[in-house]
């Protein structure tokens, strides 16, 4: 039984009304929860801009919430950086608070050797203040802990939320649609065009130049570039179907994406990752594809579109996941139930 409310600090990063979104639903359960953070819009990012701007902005915003320590009983980082800021300067302090919980921990492989050995030990020295850091997958939840000799109770699996206002209406598949693809972070186009190449279908891709650089774009795909938010979201609801070809399997990536098409009832199809098979039982709520490989798509593509009642059913079953395991308020209520557990000794529900 709680004497008092517990207070919570949400550290953010990121879109201003998404983030508000789960402010609002960590509320609901009973948190005294206020917000800080940086604006940090999609259409900046570069890598410039986030080694000389963003990154000084969250360590900043790192050293804020560190002032108020005394004033929460647990800082909730939507940012990864931040928080990964947060627990090193508890390191260097040699402070037991604030609290720390990732909400999201995203820890991808570089491929300069030298800088990714620095990386992890920053990271694994970081972390070793951190006092949750939230999984996307039970898989991914063991790898991490392995890497950075976590402890157990540090790792928490938390499935990745849908993050847009709640909506009842189905949309569906649309048989005489396009195919769409979206996104930056760790895609693999190449795979894709090569797909399209094969395929008689239409594609529409939302994503930015950097993406698609030295690939030749086939007749049959449409790019729009640098399509964030309302415009990117009406592309979806649009398409017949979503196609999300991943470069890494081990590293999450496409989730966002996933869950928001699963979401409006579109047949996913989606590379198999540590994460994505978790998320999608293949040929039932979407379909799993090999790493690099455009005819695994194409075969997808081809189930989808010859079989139209079948295509509705998978996602009618895709958005039925969703609405049973990835909602923002079932999402906080796992983080609310990790905290009560940690100060008060309560079972999680």
């Amino acid at each position: 039984m709680m004497k008092n409310s517990l207070r919570a600090l949400l550290l953010v990063d990121w879109i201003p009304e998404k983030d508000a979104l789960l402010l609002d639903s960590l509320r609901k359960t009973g948190l005294d929860c206020d917000i800080m953070g940086i604006d940090f819009h999609q259409s900046r990012w570069t890598p410039i801009n986030k080694i000389f701007s963003h990154w000084p902005k969250c360590l900043w915003v790192s050293i804020k919430a560190y002032r108020k320590r005394h004033d929460y009983d647990y800082m909730l980082a939507w940012s990864q950086i931040i928080g990964t800021f947060l627990g090193m300067i508890k390191f260097i302090t040699r402070s037991n608070i604030p609290k720390v919980f990732i909400l999201e921990a995203v820890v991808v492989e570089r491929d300069n050797p030298i800088l990714e050995k620095f990386r992890r030990w920053f990271i694994a020295t970081s972390w070793i203040r951190v006092n949750h850091i939230g999984l996307m997958s039970n898989a991914y939840k063991c790898l991490i802990q392995e890497r950075f000799k976590l402890q157990e109770c540090q790792c928490v699996h938390l499935k990745s939320p849908l993050i847009i206002e709640k909506n009842n209406d189905f949309i569906g598949f649309k048989a005489g649609s396009y195919l769409y693809s979206a996104g930056r972070s760790y895609r693999d186009y190449r795979t894709l065009m090569e797909a399209a190449k094969k395929s008689k279908y239409h594609f529409v891709v939302a994503t930015s130049d950097d993406a698609l650089q030295g690939l030749i774009i086939p007749d049959n795909v449409t790019v729009y570039r640098n399509t964030f938010g309302q415009e990117a979201d009406k592309l979806l609801k649009e398409a017949a179907a979503v196609i999300i070809p991943l470069d890494r399997t081990t590293s999450p990536a496409g989730d966002l994406t996933l869950t928001e098409a699963m979401y409006y009832g579109k047949p996913a199809i989606i590379t198999e990752t540590l994460i994505t098979q978790e998320y999608i039982v293949h040929g039932k709520n979407g379909f799993l594809v090999p790493w690099k490989n455009p005819d695994a798509i194409v075969d997808a593509v081809n189930v989808i579109f010859s079989d139209p009642e079948k295509a509705d059913f998978i996602g009618r079953m895709a958005r039925q996941t969703v609405v049973e395991n990835h909602t923002l308020d079932i999402f906080s209520r796992h983080i609310a139930d990790v905290i009560k557990n940690d100060i008060y000794g309560e079972e999680s529900i």
